[in-house]
């Protein structure tokens, strides 16, 4: 804000209040409305600090966005030669060696797999033969089991959902008559919310440019998503939430009105 403030609200000490009380209905009357202008004054002082605050951290958001997508541009992505890729400069770096051990630090608190009482799928791997004589164990009951478990995500593959609208002829004046359409399922062919809400995660919430959004869809679903599209994409999201957005606003300011001056 350029080291501007928001003025503090002048304290009315108790005798200024006694004073007023003892001169009758038109002095107190007067003191409050001295009190609400000053209220108002810092008011409108606080919602000025507020939009500038906000324009300045929009044009941060932007520069921020710009330099990231400058530096995520390598020689696979831009016209620039693979001599000018930041992140092979980064691996060619030599570490210093920090003096302590590898993996996790004296006092760190860990984190470890907790195994689960009813797994998705279950293998058994049997015992075919004695690992001491030798012989066949084929028939043999098993007295238990030693347990392991690994947690992994399950491939992921993109599914198509075709909606099909009927059509029918009526028999009396034979007019046609279209089903509707589920809402926002308006072209021939589109992409769905969860994967346009995974895309704005990536963007927004990951801190990845378009380019790297697109890269990282691509490589994780074969997904082709142009940039233009995520830019769209990201847009429409960016319209929806102004009215959160707006109410969050809203409220920061009415809270003004809760603290007390001095």
């Amino acid at each position: 804000m350029g080291g501007k403030s928001v003025r503090r609200l002048p304290r009315i000490s108790r005798e200024h209040i006694l004073n007023a009380y003892k001169a009758g209905p038109d002095a107190v009357v007067s003191l409050v409305e001295y009190l609400q202008d000053q209220f108002q004054a810092a008011l409108d002082e606080l919602g000025n600090a507020v939009a500038e605050l906000s324009e300045t951290n929009e044009k941060l958001i932007a520069k921020v966005q710009a330099l990231e997508e400058k530096i995520n541009k390598d020689s696979h992505n831009s016209n620039n030669p693979p001599s000018s890729d930041g992140l092979a400069r980064k691996f060619s770096r030599k570490q210093q060696p920090s003096g302590k051990k590898p993996g996790g630090q004296k006092g760190h608190e860990g984190t470890t797999l907790a195994m689960v009482k009813h797994p998705q799928h279950v293998q058994v791997h049997q015992v075919k033969i004695c690992n001491g004589c030798g012989r066949s164990l084929q028939h043999e009951k098993p007295r238990g089991y030693e347990r392991r478990q690994v947690f992994d995500i399950p491939p992921i593959v993109v599914e198509v959902t075709e909606h099909r609208a009927q059509i029918k002829s009526c028999p009396h004046c034979g007019d046609l008559t279209v089903a509707a359409f589920p809402e926002g399922v308006n072209h021939t062919t589109q992409y769905g919310t969860r994967l346009k809400a995974f895309a704005v995660y990536l963007k927004n919430y990951g801190f990845l440019s378009y380019d790297r959004t697109a890269q990282a869809l691509g490589d994780l679903f074969c997904i082709p998503l142009s940039v233009g599209t995520l830019a769209s994409i990201d847009q429409r999201c960016a319209r929806r939430v102004e009215g959160v957005v707006e109410e969050i606003k809203q409220k920061l300011q009415g809270s003004c009105t809760l603290m007390r001056p001095g």
